[in-house]
């Protein structure tokens, strides 16, 4: 015994599975007694612990000079030692492969590390998430005089199941960990490995759900330790038939206990579930649920599940707790929702300790909203998220002019979601019909005539010996969405106008009319009456369009959406990832609700989605956003070399009004510096190829191009030409 052991042992010893500290305080009392036994060699009592095995590694390892604040554990082996490892438990491996492919199957792989680990802590067989791994090196011996204190060395060296929590281990490095280990035992009863489970802890690990779950785990890991012996067993014939059935059967009745309690505690990341506690309280939400019940992780978890599920607690659960096979409806989100799960009971089996739901969409049948050729048509009002009045109002208005036969316009800025409003409402007024889809902005001028009223045979040069029905023949019984209404060439409105006059239309090359029945609804992001004044749109057009008129609230007027949507993607990120940051910095949240926010809701899932993948850790800092959030500029693109321009003038001398739409409103001259242009000419020299025609002629196209976000209607207003000639250039110097 080391010259620490005294101290130690006037601590009351605790059982074998070594329970975890039950409070707080108990916790921040074992962190303190390290430090000290650290710094003095002296341990100080901590009421309710005691650890006799752990203290006297503490003392060996610090007997050995082991840093405790080491960043990097454990000691890489060669190429040759590690092949000669593996080659010494080649037995053992392949005896351990269906054990581990039993504990893949459990779909925790991205919470946990499970390792079997040889007796000199060498890893031959592993699965799960090994970023886990990070403080360790790869192909390592992990043990007592590499890494510290660790739960494999001492169930190896004491022959018993072990458990080290965060910080019971020496190495500071491994305190945000709980580790559990079991030993491995040959035929002659010595141990020749021990089978590991590494997990992150929670926020909270003292609390009784973390104990209860960890004691669990250990029951896990020992049966599965225990399922490996007899396989080795199997393999050597050398244990009697009766004994091997013996310590099967209790080995498997365990190791179903564990499973059953793994599952329904930490499940699959890629099932929507939810962890109920004994009152019915939500503990936890899996990315998948929150995003099925389309809302934030901050909105589910902790409510009561009568809230968010709308079943009471715990009658409508009783019958989930009879029988696994049983499945309750329910409406929630707009959606309706199968429920199916488990009860978690205490040791004895008949305290209620909480409940594991495994919520499904329970799909019913529609008819097809796409009809004939077309898009299709899948959003209805429940799927225009936002928590803000403004944006409900918008659509509770939109919902009734759906219930109407007239035409609706929808005004609102670029990724404000006119589309989505478009679907919705021919869903809810025609989700029989086809939906048909017209961008004018991206159609060049002289095929959207054709596109939209059809050909007979022989109308043009080219044109289907059959001929073509148009997108207004084609939305008999159904919805017309004329996207970007504002891009119409404007010889076209005239006979536009005609068609929803009369409801019929002629094809080209045609000499009779067909009668349609159709819906129009128009979506632009432009001041149509602006235009009208300019002599770029007809006003009877207008007219005929706006009949019902639908202006969707940019995100900067929908008070509270914008952190709901931040959110929002930070969870459908973490879904695809199944992993990741959980939350914002508070920096971060008020950058996020301060900024404007020029591109809407599409704008902040970008930067949203760009953030998640830059940052490293749990939370998403200032410095992980796109460099245009960091400076403040409205402008996504001001960040390109060369430019300098805020959100009130694009680069090509542009205005953009407040609510985002183009004009030709004449703005104050300006300078721009690309590669070695300057401010005044003559303070540098100047390139002579980047002042000739072309090469300035491509740069502006480009950079057009790039604002309008390829949308060459606008780069082409933008750059004062018409679209037919900026389709000319781009096919010139091949930009697309």
């Amino acid at each position: 015994m080391n010259a620490y052991g005294s101290d130690v042992h006037q601590i009351v010893a605790m059982n074998l599975t070594g329970d975890v500290l039950s409070n707080k305080k108990e916790w921040e009392g074992i962190a303190s007694a390290r430090r000290d036994f650290i710094e003095r060699g002296v341990l100080p009592g901590v009421e309710g612990w005691s650890r006799p095995e752990v203290v006297d590694s503490w003392a060996r390892c610090l007997e050995m000079g082991i840093d405790p604040e080491a960043s990097r554990l454990a000691n890489p082996l060669s190429d040759a030692d590690f092949a000669e490892v593996m080659d010494i438990y080649a037995d053992l491996i392949e005896a351990a492969r269906p054990l581990i492919g039993i504990i893949d199957d459990l779909g925790l792989s991205n919470d946990y590390i499970f390792e079997l680990v040889s007796r000199n802590g060498v890893t031959v067989l592993k699965t799960g998430n090994m970023d886990l791994h990070q403080i360790v090196a790869k192909r390592s011996s992990m043990n007592e005089s590499t890494m510290g204190t660790n739960a494999h060395t001492l169930c190896m060296k004491y022959a018993r199941p072990m458990q080290l929590v965060g910080v019971e281990h020496f190495c500071s490095a491994l305190h945000g960990i709980a580790a559990i280990a079991a030993p491995v035992f040959d035929k002659n009863g010595l141990v020749v490995a021990s089978m590991l489970l590494t997990q992150p802890l929670p926020d909270e690990p003292w609390t009784p759900e973390y104990r209860k779950l960890l004691s669990h785990a250990l029951g896990f890991i020992t049966s599965i330790c225990s399922a490996l012996e007899h396989q080795m067993s199997f393999q050597d014939s050398l244990i009697r038939i009766a004994d091997v059935d013996e310590r099967l059967e209790a080995a498997e009745a365990s190791g179903k206990r564990a499973r059953h309690v793994l599952d329904i505690a930490i499940g699959s990341s890629d099932d929507p579930i939810l962890v109920l506690d004994s009152s019915g309280l939500i503990q936890h939400a899996s990315p998948e649920a929150v995003h099925l019940l389309r809302t934030t992780m901050a909105d589910v978890v902790g409510r009561p599940v009568d809230s968010v599920l709308g079943l009471e607690w715990p009658e409508a659960f009783e019958p989930l707790m009879k029988s696994q096979g049983v499945e309750v409806t329910t409406k929630a989100a707009s959606k309706v929702l199968g429920v199916r799960g488990n009860a978690v009971r205490n040791g004895a089996g008949e305290a209620l300790d909480g409940f594991v739901a495994r919520i499904s969409e329970v799909q019913e049948p529609k008819a097809s909203s796409s009809g004939r050729s077309g898009e299709v048509a899948t959003i209805t009002f429940d799927d225009i998220l936002g928590t803000s009045l403004a944006i409900r109002e918008t659509v509770s208005l939109a919902h009734r002019y759906a219930m109407t036969a007239e035409n609706v316009l929808i005004i609102g800025e670029s990724g404000t979601g006119k589309e989505y409003f478009a679907q919705a409402i021919h869903n809810a007024s025609r989700p029989a019909g086809p939906f048909m889809s017209v961008n004018c902005a991206a159609i060049p001028p002289r095929l959207i005539e054709s596109e939209l009223f059809g050909y007979e045979s022989g109308a043009f040069t080219g044109a289907d010996r059959a001929g073509k029905p148009g997108k207004i023949e084609l939305a008999q019984g159904g919805t017309l969405f004329l996207d970007e209404i504002g891009d119409m060439p404007l010889e076209l409105q005239a006979t536009l106008l005609r068609v929803l006059e009369n409801k019929s239309v002629m094809r080209l090359g045609g000499k009779s009319y067909r009668k349609v029945d159709f819906r129009v609804v128009a979506a632009t992001n432009r001041s149509l009456a602006r235009m009208v004044e300019e002599g770029a749109f007809r006003e009877d057009l207008l007219y005929r369009l706006s009949i019902l008129t639908v202006n969707i609230p940019p995100l900067r007027m929908r008070t509270g959406d914008t952190m709901f949507f931040a959110y929002y993607y930070l969870n459908e990120c973490r879904r695809k990832a199944h992993e990741g940051p959980v939350k914002f910095k508070p920096e971060v949240e008020r950058l996020l609700s301060e900024f404007p926010w020029p591109g809407n809701v599409r704008q902040i899932k970008n930067a949203i989605y760009s953030a998640f993948y830059a940052a490293v850790g749990e939370e998403i800092g200032t410095a992980d956003l796109p460099q245009y959030l960091r400076d403040g500029n409205s402008a996504p693109f001001a960040d390109f070399k060369g430019l300098s321009y805020g959100a009130k003038y694009t680069p090509e001398g542009v205005k953009i009004e407040e609510r985002g739409v183009l004009n030709d409103e004449p703005v104050p001259e300006q300078t721009l510096s690309q590669g070695n242009a300057v401010e005044k000419p003559g303070a540098l020299r100047i390139p002579e190829e980047m002042l000739r025609m072309d090469a300035v002629e491509e740069s502006a196209i480009r950079l057009a191009l790039t604002y309008a976000q390829g949308n060459v209607a606008k780069a082409a207003e933008i750059l004062q030409i018409s679209k037919a000639t900026l389709y000319r250039k781009i096919k010139e110097y091949k930009l697309k």
